[in-house]
């Protein structure tokens, strides 16, 4: 009879496996807002020339795609905060060598995250879910890593707060909108 045994898992392997899929998301959204940014400009320039020629009703229409464009913009930097939060949450992770409590906390901010429409875009959504992936296998792993570290770097709390901030910007910023424009999430 076969016994299935956990896989050991080297729980700072998976930490900075995370902590590299967040960075990694982070610089995807910073290229993602970088090419918004391109359009908005090229749309700007354009409305400025059909004002010039009179020709207001298509600058009108012209001017509603940029306000479209600055609000897709602002959310994806209220993304962008929440995932340097996470980062930094996974960073106290590795400083205090609480890596189920952390990857606990940070598995519910990614779940709130997953329930946004940005998260179908395909770059976004894969981040999510690799940092889902490494996250799982941290949860659910048996560690025992012993505690090296000086009780002065840092404590449980401060991790806590950075992910509440976190969970606070996407529910404020982000699904606050999202009631706002639709009515209903």
């Amino acid at each position: 009879m076969l016994l299935f045994r956990r896989r050991k898992i080297n729980p700072y392997k998976e930490t900075l496996y995370a902590l590299y899929t967040v960075k990694q998301g982070i610089s995807r959204i910073e290229i993602l807002i970088d090419k918004i940014k391109a359009r908005r400009e090229k749309l700007f320039e354009m409305t400025a020339q059909l004002e010039m020629r009179g020709e207001t009703f298509l600058a009108k229409r012209y001017a509603s795609e940029i306000a479209k464009l600055d609000k897709i913009i602002e959310r994806l930097t209220s993304l962008r905060l929440v995932l340097e939060k996470v980062s930094l949450g996974l960073e106290y992770a590795l400083t205090l060598h609480n890596f189920n409590g952390v990857a606990r906390e940070v598995l519910g901010v990614i779940e709130e995250l997953k329930k946004l429409p940005e998260a179908t875009i395909p770059d976004i959504g894969l981040t999510f879910a690799n940092i889902e992936a490494s996250l799982r296998n941290l949860e659910n792993a048996d560690i025992e890593v012993p505690d090296i570290s000086p009780p002065h770097i840092g404590t449980d709390t401060d991790t806590e707060k950075i992910l509440q901030e976190a969970r606070e910007i996407v529910r404020s910023k982000l699904e606050g909108d999202l009631i706002t424009e639709t009515g209903e999430i």
